[in-house]
């Protein structure tokens, strides 16, 4: 089956550099997760599960996640939900 995950950024993410974006993706596939959408607005989010599913994503997770820029690292709020599969 394949997994498509959206991360959005909730907090920080004025801050985020490209290489700690790319490195959020490579921990998100370790998970199993096929493809990695990254959104910062709510119209982001929905773009993201549009894309995926037309990616033929049969299961599609959203996590929101805040970035530090103190400590340069992403923290994880909460579980990831399944919104559809």
């Amino acid at each position: 089956m394949k997994k498509g995950m959206i991360l959005y950024i909730t907090q920080g993410k004025e801050d985020v550099p490209l290489q700690a974006a790319a490195d959020l993706i490579r921990k998100a596939r370790s998970l199993g997760v096929t493809a990695v959408c990254v959104a910062i607005t709510e119209e982001d989010a929905v773009h993201g599960w549009w894309s995926l599913l037309t990616r033929g994503m049969q299961q599609v997770l959203f996590m929101t996640a805040d970035y530090n820029a103190v400590l340069d690292r992403f923290e994880s709020q909460g579980a990831p939900v399944r919104l559809c599969g």
